[in-house]
């Protein structure tokens, strides 16, 4: 990564929430060093599985996080949430490819390959298409909680940040999804957040931090 110069800063994932639970404290991070943070949101939730008032709470809550993460712009590509197998590979690859194209990131966190979720799984197919030669972008999956742990696929960090500054405006930005919220010992609690964070932080003789896989990294 770059030490120096104001860098932009992209995080694809599925669903509101994943975003804060896989990356939130690394793009405050980003955010106070300077960087220009931008969010894509591939799903949304859809009539008859959620109600109007579900998806109309789940717009503003977006803009509450966004304000309160300092978010430069949010995408939304609005595919149908938990349905990305039942759509044309091609149409979500064309969609993230166009946000690429927008933002021209210098570095993209997303999903881990085998997350639990399978809409998890075509976010990372649609940035691996999205971030191919002769666009170099830094490739980096987060893990995001009770989809990354729940599979058998191991998540094998090779990539920490030290969050422990950020950690708790984390667990507050993750607040804002009312409805995403479980109650401890679930891991999608405030208690959860913390403890993941925690354990990767001891992983490196830190309080707290979130863990990654690097998966491109080019040197020009």
């Amino acid at each position: 990564m770059k030490k120096t110069g104001k860098q932009k800063i992209l995080a694809v994932v599925a669903h509101p929430d994943d975003e804060i639970l896989g990356v939130g404290g690394t793009l405050l991070k980003h955010k106070k060093s300077g960087d220009e943070t931008y969010v894509c949101i591939v799903t949304k939730a859809h009539e008859p599985q959620w109600s109007k008032e579900y998806m109309s709470e789940k717009i503003a809550e977006q803009k509450k996080v966004d304000t309160l993460l300092g978010v430069t712009k949010r995408f939304n590509l609005e595919f149908p949430t938990a349905r990305l197998n039942a759509v044309y590979h091609g149409d979500i690859n064309k969609k993230v490819s166009e946000v690429f194209d927008e933002v021209n990131p210098d570095i993209v966190y997303t999903h881990f390959e085998d997350d639990i979720h399978r809409d998890h799984y075509y976010v990372y197919k649609a940035c691996l298409v999205a971030s191919r030669p002769p666009r170099h972008v830094k490739l980096i999956c987060c893990e995001t909680l009770s989809e990354t742990e729940w599979n058998t696929g191991a998540f094998k960090p090779n990539y920490w940040v030290d969050i422990k500054d950020f950690l708790d405006k984390k667990i507050q930005a993750f607040k804002i999804y009312k409805s995403e919220m479980k109650k401890y010992p679930h891991p999608r609690s405030p208690e959860g957040i913390r403890i993941l964070a925690n354990k990767r932080g001891t992983e490196i003789c830190t309080e707290y931090a979130e863990a990654f896989m690097i998966m491109k990294e080019y040197w020009e």
